[in-house]
């Protein structure tokens, strides 16, 4: 695939914090973008979000859980901005549909909205020009980003839903909650041997779980997917380090098996 963004944006990189045009700011939320050739990824968690064992363990649970987000799609870069153009994502509706200025300061980036409705600090947390990997499952129901020792999968709903934030359709509606809140994006880290780890998930019960659909190589291990994007750099330097600021999610690893 033609890349759609210089060499610098791509890679896995952390949220530091985010400032609102009203004063408010964040900067305890989990927020992982993954960006390859075109392709991204990213998972949007409030650090208030409890431990969830399951879908339907009580309504309060699952309107936490729809409040989550995160989506995939390919970014094109033009002219200093970056525009999302999202195939689909957690939340039915997108907060800020707009582009992002954006302003790279060594391994640190700054990224605005043109309306003046929020600034991101992002932190890199790959070496620059990653080695890259992205499958798409051949229904176009699934992709899995994989950069250098980072991986994110992300899945599509499996029914339409209207443009209104999750929680409010979850408020209203006497569907079961799996079917509206049924969409994982987990983000996963380097494991112990050849494996990687899921750090963070929209499934809560998923994080401290093996992502084994591929390995660290990038190599998809089931049928039915094709690759998407592929970049190879590592075979002139090291594999990357997981750096302090992966971490684990809040649970520390012990989430509940679903």
């Amino acid at each position: 695939m033609k890349a759609t963004v210089p060499d610098w944006l791509r890679g896995v990189w952390q949220r530091q914090r985010i400032d609102y045009a009203d004063g408010t700011s964040d900067t305890s939320s989990r927020v992982f973008w993954l960006q390859g050739l075109s392709c991204y990824g990213d998972l949007r968690i409030p650090i208030n979000r409890p431990l969830v064992p399951r879908f339907g363990a009580s309504h309060v649970h699952d309107l936490a859980l729809a409040r989550q987000q995160g989506a995939t799609g390919h970014c094109h870069y033009h002219n200093g901005r970056a525009i999302w153009k999202r195939e689909w994502g957690y939340q039915p509706i997108v907060d800020f549909p707009e582009p992002g200025e954006m302003e790279l300061h060594g391994n640190r980036m700054i990224e605005r909205a043109p309306s003046g409705a929020y600034e991101e600090e992002w932190l890199r947390l790959t070496p620059t020009d990653p080695d890259i990997h992205v499958w798409l499952r051949e229904d176009g129901h699934m992709r899995l980003l994989v950069i250098d020792d980072f991986a994110m999968l992300i899945e599509r709903r499996s029914i339409p839903l209207p443009s209104q934030p999750l929680h409010e359709i979850l408020y209203k509606s006497s569907q079961d909650p799996q079917r509206l809140l049924g969409c994982e994006i987990s983000y996963a880290g380097r494991g112990s041997g050849n494996t990687f780890m899921i750090c963070d998930s929209t499934l809560p019960w998923r994080e401290g779980q093996p992502l084994d659909l591929g390995n660290m190589q990038g190599e998809i291990s089931v049928r039915g997917w094709r690759l998407e994007e592929h970049h190879s750099s590592r075979s002139m330097r090291q594999p990357a380090t997981s750096p302090p600021t992966l971490g684990l999610s809040p649970n520390n690893g012990t989430g509940f098996a679903g």
